[in-house]
C-alpha cells in the first residue's frame, strides 16, 4: 500500500521520460522527417525562380518547419473570410492555408499595385478574378511541394468560408486524418507570410538494408566510372533531327520530383528524383538496387 501510495502522490514525472500528448498525432520519426525536410530545401531554390518567372515579382521561400496535425480540428475558430486551397493529393483531401491580408496584398501587387498600397493591404474577401488569380499561384506552389515528396496533387479550388473546406472524412473508406504540416515562409512582392499545407499519405518509410560489399581492392579506388540519370525523353520526325543544329533546344517533360532511374554502363544502380541544389539540377537517392554479385 505505501508503494501505490508513493506512486499516486508523485508530482514531479520520472527522470529522463519525456512529456508527450497523446491526442497530437506522432507516426514520422526525426530521420524520416529530416528526409522530408531535405527533400523541399533541395526544391526550394527552383521554386523561387519559377514564382520569380511567372509572376514578375521579387520571390524567396524557405522551410519553416514540418510537423504532424489532426485534420478533424484544422480549422476551427478561424475567423472568415478565409484564405484557404482546397485540393486532392494521392486522391485524398488535402489543405493549403494562406493568410488572408497576406493573399490580399500579393494579388493586389500581381494587378500592379506597388509599393506602400500593396504592403498596407489588409484582409477582406477576394473577388472572382483575384479568386482565379491567388488559386493559379498556390496550384504552382502545391504541384512543386507535393512533387518533391513523391506525391499527385489535382483538383484545386480557393475558398473564403469555411462551408466549403470539405472534411478528411471524404475519402471514403480510405479516410485517414493525419496530415504532415509543411511550413513555408514566402516572401513575394515584399510581403513575408505563412504558407501552411496539409498533406496526406506520408509514410513513416521503412528501414532499408543492403547486403554487405566486398572491400573493393586497392587497385580499383580510383577507377573512374560514368553515372548517368534518364530524364525524360520526347518524339521529333525523322526531318526534325536531321535538322538539328549547333545551339537548337529541345524541350523534355522532365520536372523537378519525377522519378529517374540511375545507372552505371548499362546497370541500373539507384531510383531517385528530380531536384536541385544550390540553383543546378540535381537527384535524391531514394533505393539502392545494385547487388554485391552485379558489382
Amino acid at each position: 500500500m505505501r508503494e501505490v501510495q508513493a506512486v499516486l502522490g508523485r508530482r514531479k514525472p520520472a527522470r529522463d521520460v519525456a512529456r508527450r500528448d497523446f491526442a497530437q498525432p506522432r507516426r514520422l520519426g526525426p530521420a524520416r522527417l529530416a528526409e522530408l525536410a531535405l527533400a523541399l530545401e533541395n526544391l526550394l531554390p527552383a521554386l523561387e525562380k519559377k514564382l520569380a518567372e511567372s509572376w514578375g515579382l521579387t520571390a524567396g521561400a524557405t522551410l519553416a518547419g514540418l510537423g504532424e496535425e489532426d485534420a478533424e480540428a484544422l480549422f476551427d475558430g478561424v475567423a472568415e473570410p478565409l484564405c484557404v486551397q482546397r485540393f486532392r493529393c494521392n486522391k485524398l483531401p488535402a489543405w493549403l492555408a494562406w493568410e488572408p491580408d497576406a493573399a490580399v496584398a500579393v494579388v493586389e501587387a500581381i494587378l500592379g499595385a506597388r509599393g506602400a498600397s500593396a504592403a498596407a493591404a489588409s484582409a477582406r474577401a477576394l473577388s472572382p478574378t483575384e479568386t482565379r488569380i491567388a488559386n493559379q499561384l498556390l496550384s504552382e506552389i502545391v504541384r512543386a511541394v507535393v512533387g518533391a515528396l513523391g506525391l499527385a496533387a489535382a483538383d484545386f479550388a480557393l475558398v473564403q468560408v469555411a462551408s466549403e473546406l470539405g472534411s478528411w472524412r471524404e475519402a471514403g473508406a480510405e479516410a485517414q486524418s493525419h496530415r504532415l504540416e509543411v511550413r513555408l515562409a514566402l516572401d513575394l512582392a515584399g510581403r513575408t507570410s505563412t504558407l501552411r499545407l496539409y498533406l496526406p499519405g506520408i509514410e513513416a518509410g521503412k528501414e532499408r538494408a543492403l547486403a554487405p560489399l566486398g572491400e573493393l581492392p586497392a587497385h580499383l579506388e580510383r577507377v573512374e566510372v560514368e553515372l548517368s540519370a534518364c530524364l525524360a525523353g520526347c518524339e521529333i520526325s525523322l526531318d526534325q533531327l536531321l535538322a538539328l543544329e549547333e545551339g537548337d533546344v529541345i524541350p523534355l517533360e522532365a520536372r523537378l520530383g519525377d522519378p529517374t532511374t540511375l545507372s552505371v554502363e548499362g546497370l541500373s544502380v539507384a531510383q531517385a528524383r528530380l531536384g536541385s541544389h544550390r540553383g543546378r539540377l540535381a537527384v535524391r537517392i531514394e533505393r539502392l538496387s545494385v547487388q554485391p554479385e552485379a558489382a
